[in-house]
């Protein structure tokens, strides 16, 4: 009875050794993408998404998803533990939700502290993400 237990304990051990080997290990199919968003020239708080399309144009897998911060600068997370995307053509959109708040406005009105409340604009592109360190520029206009 004393040699199952050591056994099963040894088994335990085996499995958390396995999955714990694949912890930290890069995925050679993402690549890093980080850019900035901006609307009539201003940063804009946008939310971006990546969808990998296969060669029909087909969505496939899980998009890589970002919001940008007060600057406008994102970087791409395909979940909470992996940056970036997958290497290959993505449709892309990227919805502008609010503009920064700037000094002046904010000193005009409390209101306008967070900016413009809503979507400001939403558009659709085509990208390929390539191997290595991607940038992408985002100029939204009316």
């Amino acid at each position: 009875m004393i040699r199952k237990v050591d056994s099963l304990r040894e088994v335990q051990f085996c499995l958390l050794l396995l999955a714990l080997s694949g912890c930290g290990k890069k995925d050679g199919s993402l690549a890093e993408v980080q850019g900035d968003v901006t609307f009539c020239g201003q940063p804009a708080v946008a939310e971006i998404s990546f969808e990998l399309l296969n060669t029909a144009g087909k969505a496939v897998g899980r998009a890589s998803t970002a919001t940008s911060d007060e600057s406008g600068r994102f970087r791409l997370m395909l979940d909470e533990s992996q940056p970036g995307a997958k290497i290959g053509r993505h449709r892309v959109v990227v919805r502008a939700q609010r503009l920064a708040p700037s000094s002046a406005a904010a000193e005009q009105s409390e209101t306008s502290r967070d900016g413009v409340i809503g979507t400001l604009k939403a558009t659709q592109v085509i990208r390929e993400v390539q191997a290595g360190d991607n940038q992408f520029h985002f100029r939204l206009t009316y």
